[in-house]
Parts: structure tokens; sequence; C-alpha cells
């Protein structure tokens, strides 16, 4: 599931930067925002599963 996270947040971000033709006037902040924290909670659920296997 953390890895889902990361690549789907990676993809949203692309596509919301090549949606702005990566402008930064026109970039959407709230969808890159939240794209941004897709990536960030994958990478905390797969650090917290990585201590649990330990």
């Amino acid at each position: 599931m953390p890895y889902f996270l990361m690549i789907a947040g990676l993809f949203l971000l692309i596509l919301n930067l090549w949606s702005a033709d990566f402008e930064r006037s026109k970039i959407n902040f709230f969808s890159a925002g939240a794209s941004l924290l897709m990536i960030v909670y994958g990478i905390f659920e797969l650090t917290k599963k990585q201590k649990n296997e330990n």
C-alpha cells in the first residue's frame, strides 16, 4: 500500500505540473500539495511498516 501511495502521488504531481506547462503561475497548489502529502504519507507508512518487521 505505501508503494501505491508514493507512485500515485508522484504520478499526480507530474500530471499537475505538466498540465500547468511547468509555469509556476498556472500550478494548482492545492492539488500539488495533496500529491506531495500522498508521497510523504507513503514514506511514513513504509518506514512504520519496516520498523514493525524488525
